[in-house]
């Protein structure tokens, strides 16, 4: 089964999650246990987490929507960044 990146987490200052707990808030939310998330440090940059899920993801909107809420029920202030309503990239020609 392939997976993909559906959206992308920063959350608020001083605050952080554990894998498991992360891990359990976006499997409630796209209701799917085939599901991973990973966390993104880069030097000088804010920590983001990566979350994924099967590209065959019946409902993409409707798992950011539930994120967005788990999160905000949980106390947490963040970003969330979706993929899935970007375009694909074009192909590029070369002559």
């Amino acid at each position: 089964m392939e997976h993909m990146r559906w959206l992308t987490l920063r959350l608020g200052n001083n605050q952080s999650i554990g894998p498991k707990a992360l891990m359990d808030l976006w499997s409630n939310a796209c209701e799917t246990n085939q599901s991973s998330v990973s966390r993104e440090s880069l030097p000088g940059k804010s920590t983001s987490y990566a979350l994924h899920a099967p590209t065959s993801l019946a409902y993409p909107k409707r798992a950011e929507l539930r994120m967005r809420k788990l999160l905000e029920e949980a106390g947490y202030t963040f970003t969330l960044g979706s993929l899935a309503d970007r375009p694909a990239p074009q192909p590029v020609r070369f002559r």
